[in-house]
This record gives C-alpha cells, structure tokens and sequence, in this order.
C-alpha cells in the first residue's frame, strides 16, 4: 500500500491505516488527527482507521454525549472486520455497523440548528393556565420502565414485549449472535413443518453430496440469483455454511413463491441432494395458520387507535383533534357517539406523537415549535383534556426520537416528562406487544404496535406489493410480514440495534390486533385472526408527502368494539381541497 503523510502520522500515533486515507484538505487531514488525540485522551481506543471512520469522525463535534456513545464500542472487536471482509456476512456486519453508528451519533443527515422558542396563541396560553404546573416540572430521579410498569398494573394492561436496551458495548459478536438468534428463531418456526427424519444441517450435507435423496434444510436466503436459462438459484445459509438450491422454470407453482421471497428471511428447502447443490421440489415459509378466526370478548369494550399525530407541526389540523376531544368528552351532537366515548377503555397511539426537530433535513421549516421538549409539552396540553378513564398507551415513532434504530426504546424521559407526569398514559417501545382486557371470560386480546418503520422498504421492492398499490395500500405489506413472522426480515429494510440475546422484531405469535402507522394511510383488514389497523395521521400534506404521491387520510379516527370486532371510521377533518389519490 502506498502511504501518503498523514498515513505516517497516523502510524507514529499507533493508528494503523487499513486503507490509502484520502482528505479534501490539509486542514481536514489536521482536524481528524487532533480528533484522534481527542479520541485516545478520552480512553477510546479506535487504533485503525479508514476513510469511512474519517467521514464519521470528522461530522462529529466529539461532545461529552457523542464520546460516551463511542466508549460503548469494543472497536478492537471490529478491527477485523474494517480491514478485510471476506464474506457476504462480513460485508453486512460492516455496513450496518456503519448505519448503526451513524445513527447513533446523529449524522445520517445533518442536523439544523436548534432554537428553543415557543410561539403560542391565546387559546394555547388559556389551555395552559388551566393545566397544573406539576404537569410540567422534571423529576431529578425517573425510572420510564418501573413506570410503565406500574402503569400497566393499575391500566390493566399485560405487557407481553416492552423492550429495554441492556447498556453494554457493541462488538462483532453482537451482529452475529444477532445471526444466530433469527436463525433458531426461523428454525424453530419451520423443523416441525418438515419431515424430521431427512432434516439436518447444511455442515453434514457433504457426506449425502450425488446421493441423490431427500435433504430438509433449513437457513436464511443469502442470495437469490437467476441462470442464463431462466432457472432461479436460492443460496441459504446456517451456522455450518451455505448450499445452493435450484429451481427448474418449469416448476410454475415455485417460481410464483420465489416472486413474494425477500433476502435474509427464514426458509425450509426440501429436495434431492447433488453435487453441492439441492434440486429444490418444495419451499416453505413460516406462515400462519389459515384458519384462525377472530377473537372476541364476552363484554362489549371499545378501544381507539391514532397515529401520527405531529403536535408542533404548522399543517397540524388543530380543529379536526378538538372535534375529536369534543367526542371522547361525550360533547357531540350524536347521542349514540356520546354513549360510545363513555365505554372507551383505551386510546393506543402507534407513534409520532410530535413533528420533531433535527432528524431529517430542513425540518425545522415544518415545525411551528422549534424545540422538541416543547412540542412534547404541546402534546400534554392536548392530551390531558381526555377524559381520565381513557386509559392512553403510547410507542414512538421516527419523528419522536434521534434513534431511528429499531427498536426504539420508550421516549426519554428528559424530554417527554410532560407525558409521563399524566396518570393516564404509559409509555412503551416500537414495536412493542400487550394484553388488555384479560379479566374477560375470554381471556383477553394481544395488540402488536409497530410505527412501521418497515413498511415502506417492502413497499417498493417486493413487485407484488407495488401491484397492490405498494405504501398506499399498507395493509397488504403488514399482510406480508406476518407471512414471513417478521418486521424487517431484510437486514437493511428498518435500521436495527444487534441484540445478543434475541431478535425484538419477531412476530412469534400472531395478534390480534396489528396497529401500525407511518404510511399516512388508513386501512382497517383482516387477515387469518388478525385485525390490521393502519391510521392515518393528523396533519394536512407536505411538500415531501406530495412529491412521493402519498395522499394522506387526514383527522380520522379508528373506533373497534372487541365485542364483535367491528371497526368504525369516524371523520373529523373537513377537507379544504380536495385531492384524488390514483392508486
């Protein structure tokens, strides 16, 4: 390798160059070595680098929080994997170890400024003067998890999934524990679907090779490739190593399930074993049973789901949300609403409580409250003019938090302790899954909340799902990931934090419910048990929404009574031009 000067600098400080170093500029070159100074006085001991830790290093400004963050890196763990990456495995451990820094570290895009101003009106200062102060006063010791917990004993609400980070420092084997997790969890899905005596491992297929009998295995698809002659090739993959499996064109019913696969997803292959190879007569998926039927309670209860909100947003639809204040105070003009807000138990809200500040670009200009702790504040004085036996339960949402990675935990409570001051909310993760109702002769429903941070990768490039309407149809992809018992079956699909331990996007049971958001899109279906409830959102279309021809549903309400599952849509929002969405 040829070692240009800074690459000799940075070798005297004992930081070795895995790649020629390129800078823009002399005082680049100057700014990242006193970084890396910065970096080892702070016992940090990144002693490699590359140009792409050059891009992240020089886009941060190395402040107490964004050091403390990088200390939780074991980066002599990732050494390895920097310097030379010899598989496919490799290179996605890379590339998402590169996501997940930059995310954390806040420089996927660049950030605006931020300007602490709150500009109210009157009305939001008579709300105000009417709210107790407590409401707003920050507690020097909080604990968000023994708080939702205890709030989930008095609300009534099993907490099946809520998931809280175990603070330690990421390393390699992090992403490929991660691995093996999904691997068992797939495998543990599909062994009892195939015949046990012709499953086993891809390691001790060599010992069958041009035996020609029948093999199961079982692995995630690494690549999926098409022959000069039409023929498809699935490679999958376990902790022994990977087998190619071949798929004639002529075997139509075959093909038509190779269309609806997607990378990294869990598979069964069942065929004859050759030379290295299985020529492939059955493929199976861990789908759900077809013949579920919808649980209902015994007691008639009703449940409301809202999502994206976007308090502090310019274009939110201030009198859509009062008209559906008004309702849950029983102040409507309807008796027979009246009455249903009285049974109302719970109010879910499947994230995006606010606009946000910082996470995209230019999103200040969309923002009429130019501080996030501020809009969570906005967002309390409008929430707690619901009714105390509404019992709200809250996940984040993209716009809610810096960490885009899922899942994310419960929002902070440094910012949002207006929210956690109400006794009637309680916060949880996304994804996150509950019981409610369990005193019921029934035993109670489950309810699966995901933002849906996933749903538009899959939207875009699963051909069927664009057929379908991609985005604008967003419960056909929620149908799609509950085939595949997943929420982000493709690594690259939603950013994820590697988890040792499991895999927190799995879907191992189907819900009940399935309330997603995201989209903008309403969508109420059903689908083998499952009630899928997409919302819709509360604030008019972007310019940005605009430009991706989404549509949004604006100021409605989605109303079930778990006695008969039946939903109602109620509309709140008066529309002042009138827009056709063409699917």
């Amino acid at each position: 390798m040829i070692k240009n000067k800074t690459s000799l600098l940075f070798e005297q400080k004992n930081i070795i160059p895995v790649e020629e170093l390129k800078f823009n500029s002399a005082k680049e070159e100057i700014d990242i070595l006193n970084k890396f100074e910065i970096l080892h006085n702070n016992k940090i001991n990144l002693n490699y680098v590359n140009n792409d830790l050059i891009k992240i290093i020089s886009q941060t400004d190395l402040s107490e929080e964004i050091l403390k963050k990088l200390r939780k890196i074991n980066w002599e763990d990732f050494k390895e994997i920097f310097s030379k990456r010899e598989t496919k495995r490799d290179e996605k451990i890379y590339e998402q170890f590169l996501k997940f820094i930059k995310t954390e570290l806040g420089i996927l895009e660049k950030e605006e400024p931020l300007t602490k101003t709150l500009t109210l009106t009157s009305k939001d200062m008579k709300n105000a003067e009417s709210i107790a102060q407590d409401l707003f006063s920050k507690k020097d010791i909080f604990d968000e998890t023994l708080d939702s917990r205890n709030k989930a004993r008095e609300f009534g609400v099993e907490i099946l999934f809520d998931y809280n980070e175990v603070p330690n420092k990421i390393t390699v084997n992090d992403f490929i524990l991660y691995f093996n997790r999904r691997l068992a969890y797939f495998t543990e899905l599909l062994s009892n679907r195939v015949d046990q005596l012709t499953l086993t491992s891809i390691s001790k297929l060599k010992d069958l090779f041009e035996t020609n009998e029948t093999v199961s295995v079982i692995g995630l698809i690494n690549e999926i490739t098409k022959t000069k002659n039409g023929h498809t090739i699935i490679t999958i993959e376990d902790k022994g190593g990977q087998i190619k499996c071949f798929i004639n064109k002529d075997k139509l019913n075959l093909l038509r399930q190779i269309e609806i696969l997607c990378l990294d997803e869990g598979v069964a292959i069942v065929g004859k074993i050759g030379k290295d190879i299985i020529w492939t007569d059955e493929i199976i998926i861990p789908s759900p049973p077809n013949s579920i039927e919808l649980k209902e309670t015994k007691n008639e209860e009703y449940v409301i789901f809202l999502s994206d909100i976007h308090f502090g947003a310019k274009v939110f639809v201030d009198e859509a949300f009062t008209k559906l204040i008004d309702w849950l105070n029983s102040r409507t003009t309807s008796d027979e609403l009246n009455n249903i807000a009285k049974k109302i138990k719970y109010l879910i809200i499947a994230g995006d409580l606010i606009e946000g500040i910082g996470i995209y670009p230019n999103q200040g200009k969309d923002a009429r409250i130019l501080s996030t702790e501020m809009q969570y504040h906005e967002t309390a004085r409008w929430l707690t003019q619901i009714p105390k036996h509404i019992k709200i339960i809250c996940i984040p949402g993209n716009h809610d938090t810096d960490r885009l990675s899922e899942p994310q935990l419960k929002l902070p409570y440094d910012k949002a302790y207006a929210l956690y001051n109400m006794d009637n909310l309680m916060m949880l993760s996304n994804p996150s899954i509950i019981k409610l109702f369990g005193e019921d002769a029934s035993g109670g429903l489950t309810f699966m909340i995901y933002h849906g941070g996933s749903i538009f990768y899959y939207a875009d490039k699963i051909q069927f799902l664009r057929e379908k309407g991609g985005a604008k149809t967003p419960e056909e992809v929620v149908k799609y990931l509950l085939e595949k018992r997943h929420l982000a079956p493709s690594h690259g699909s939603t950013l994820y934090i590697p988890d040792s331990q499991q895999d927190p996007l799995v879907i191992k049971n189907m819900p009940d419910f399935f309330i997603t958001g995201h989209t903008h899109k309403l969508s109420v279906s059903n689908y083998k048990g499952c009630t899928i409830v997409s919302c819709g959102c509360w604030v008019e279309m972007s310019d940005y929404q605009e430009k991706l021809g989404m549509f949004p549903d604006i100021g409605k309400c989605t109303l079930v009574n778990t006695k008969t599952r039946k939903v109602k849509i109620i509309n709140f929002y008066t529309e002042k031009h009138k827009r056709e969405d063409k699917k």
